[in-house]
């Protein structure tokens, strides 16, 4: 009969297949995510299913990161209408009254409803979801339209689906499956053979503008996304990196632009004078779309930060005009002395002071000291911080 493959979503089977020629789905998981991912009793014996599992919240980043927003959904959606619909029907059925759709689903409900009482999925969506407030503009034209909308189902793809059934909360704890146990009994492929992780299609290369803050991005990234990190890498720095400064940062994403570079890359710089100029000048170069480039972001809290300069000691907002990596970091950890911003020279051109923190080192040796997140260590600025960086790599 041959061994079978499939990718669930709880009682959902999203994707099937038999033998060798398997859709390989290791991108949605992390080597650790292998083991037992069910359990049943056969003839009073206790039986093992081996693969891939996470939570369908967990997937949902990586959903993000590998191209299946809901805004890349909407683009498949609507020019994928019209092979199993009339014009008129995108009309009727937006793409916002699709998502609120599909995200109705209770996966628990469906699989408990299906168990219990017979229910098919035409059914549930008949009888549960379309009973539901908010649905009277959508419900009419698809159930009078449903076998082609049940086929349009079947046929988007599976992480597609996934994406839409994830903006419901209740889905979040339901477990995304990849039964793999019957093409690795039948020798196809060994367990290491199986994940072959993120392609590099997909990854995104961290330039910034000194080693430093590679070093701050990617033990963050480590500690406060672990169920990412695969998705990022960074340029060597255990010899001499390449990219100190502003300057050499700008040139290089005008020597990657110029040459049609095709590898997904993001390139931060510091929100100082010096750096928002440089990104400034950067954002305006016509650049492949896989060529990111951001500042570090604004923060109420840097609005009225202690500075020194020629006129002595001052509150002000650093935004934009001193605000480095090393300012995302617990300013307060371990340390007695109230962290200082100084004025260092005056950008005539931006009619602005530059400045930097002082003793920026020291508040980088004190973050290499954390190994967990369950110290009392406030990593809230550097929360902020990681997600807008995913979330640009997201864009």
């Amino acid at each position: 009969m041959g061994s079978s493959v499939s990718l669930d979503v709880g009682s959902l089977e999203l994707d099937y297949s038999k033998g060798e020629y398997f859709n390989n789905h290791s991108k949605l998981f992390m080597q650790s995510d292998y083991g037992v991912i069910n359990t049943h009793i056969y003839e009073d014996e206790l039986h093992e299913e081996t693969g891939f599992s996470r939570t369908l919240g967990k997937v949902k980043l990586r959903l993000d990161l590998l191209g299946y927003k809901l805004k890349d959904i909407q683009t498949v959606y609507e020019k994928s209408i019209l092979d199993f619909f009339e014009e008129a029907f995108l009309e009727l059925v937006s793409f916002e009254d699709f998502v609120k759709v599909v995200s109705a689903m209770n996966i628990d409900d469906l699989e408990s409803l299906s168990e219990n009482s017979g229910l098919t999925f035409y059914d549930y969506l008949s009888e549960v979801v379309f009973k539901q407030n908010g649905f009277e503009d959508a419900k009419e034209p698809i159930l009078a339209n449903s076998d082609n909308f049940f086929i349009f189902l079947n046929r988007l793809h599976p992480y597609a689906y996934m994406r839409l059934l994830a903006e419901n909360p209740k889905n979040q704890h339901v477990k995304v499956m990849w039964r793999t146990q019957e093409i690795v009994e039948g020798r196809l492929v060994t367990k290491d053979e199986l994940h072959t992780g993120v392609d590099d299609e997909h990854k995104f290369l961290i330039i910034t503008e000194g080693s430093s803050d590679l070093f701050i991005i990617k033990k963050a990234m480590t500690l406060l996304r672990p169920d990412v990190t695969d998705f990022f890498t960074y340029v060597d720095m255990k010899e001499h990196y390449p990219f100190t400064g502003t300057g050499s940062l700008y040139k290089f994403f005008q020597g990657l632009s110029s040459i049609g570079m095709l590898n997904k890359c993001l390139f931060i710089f510091d929100n100082d004078a010096e750096g928002v100029e440089k990104y400034e000048k950067t954002a305006e170069i016509k650049a492949p779309r896989n060529l990111k480039v951001m500042k570090l972001p604004d923060l109420e809290e840097f609005s009225n930060f202690v500075t020194e300069g020629p006129t002595g000691r001052h509150y002000a907002d650093v935004n934009g005009k001193a605000v480095a990596i090393e300012c995302f970091l617990d300013l307060s950890y371990k340390v007695s002395k109230e962290p200082v911003v100084r004025w260092s020279l005056y950008k005539s051109d931006m009619k602005t002071y530059h400045g930097a923190l002082e003793e920026k080192e020291h508040y980088t040796k004190q973050f290499k000291k954390v190994k967990s997140i369950h110290v009392r260590y406030d990593f809230r600025k550097l929360n902020l911080l990681i997600d807008h960086i995913v979330d640009v790599c997201k864009s």
